[in-house]
């Protein structure tokens, strides 16, 4: 379908893994860009025993590819949709040490992940909306994690998880949808407060060390960005 891509990404080796003289058994076919056919991933038996196990994707990423092709691939599609009035959701899937926090949030300059790189387009893309128009953005945010089965919110931590009892609360309501009740939102003017409001929820996230990552982390986190477009002159475009 047209409205759930998957897209897959294999790490390079780690210093350890090589040290350790481990072989790799994962075969990439790569696959991205407008009308190309599906990629293919192959992973072998090393011990030589059993077929090799085939599967397909819409996106593959072979071990060389640029941050900057998986913000463009990945990323911008998401972000361009947004301005149509469409939900758009990145989902990180993957084991420990995978490469989960380094393709959503990545390093300095060049080495920048998809979030650093959709926050710049986004004000990028307002500012030029509005240079001429008559239409205004209004961007909020908000960040929470599960640990335990616990929702807590990020951009506005407690200092004792243990005396929050059940966390947040999940509801539903017949035109908002799902949501978390009592989230902080937060009005972002440009991208540095954006940028802030993640660099701050990271710090408060739940970390562990793993045998994989020595700063592993121990829960599953939901960055949100809800972007609110009003033009005065044609109201069709309120989004």
């Amino acid at each position: 379908a047209q409205c759930v891509k998957v897209a897959i990404r294999c790490r390079p080796p780690s210093k350890k893994e090589i040290d350790n003289g481990e072989a790799g058994v994962v075969e990439l076919t790569e696959a991205y860009g407008e009308g190309c056919p599906p990629g293919q991933v192959v992973i072998n038996d090393p011990n030589g025993v059993e077929e090799p196990a085939k599967f397909a994707f819409d996106i593959v990423f072979d071990l060389t590819i640029k941050q900057s092709q998986v913000y463009e691939y990945v990323g911008r599609p998401s972000l361009l949709k947004t301005f149509e009035g469409y939900n758009g959701t990145i989902f990180a899937y993957g084991q420990t040490g995978s490469g989960k926090s380094w393709s959503m949030s990545g390093g300095q300059d060049d080495n920048r992940g998809i979030i650093p790189r959709m926050n710049e387009e986004l004000f990028q893309q307002i500012g030029e909306k509005t240079a001429n128009s008559s239409a205004r953005f209004l961007v909020m945010c908000s960040y929470f994690e599960i640990y335990n089965e616990i929702i807590f919110d990020l951009l506005n931590p407690v200092q004792d998880r243990a005396k929050v009892g059940g966390g947040l609360q999940v509801k539903e309501h017949p035109v908002l949808g799902i949501y978390v009740k009592d989230l902080t939102e937060i009005v972002a003017e440009d991208a540095k407060k954006l940028v802030d409001m993640v660099d701050s929820g990271q710090k408060a996230r739940a970390v562990s060390s793993t045998m994989m990552n020595s700063t592993s982390s121990r829960s599953h986190s939901v960055f949100t960005v809800k972007v609110h477009q009003k033009d005065e002159e044609d109201k069709t475009k309120n989004v």
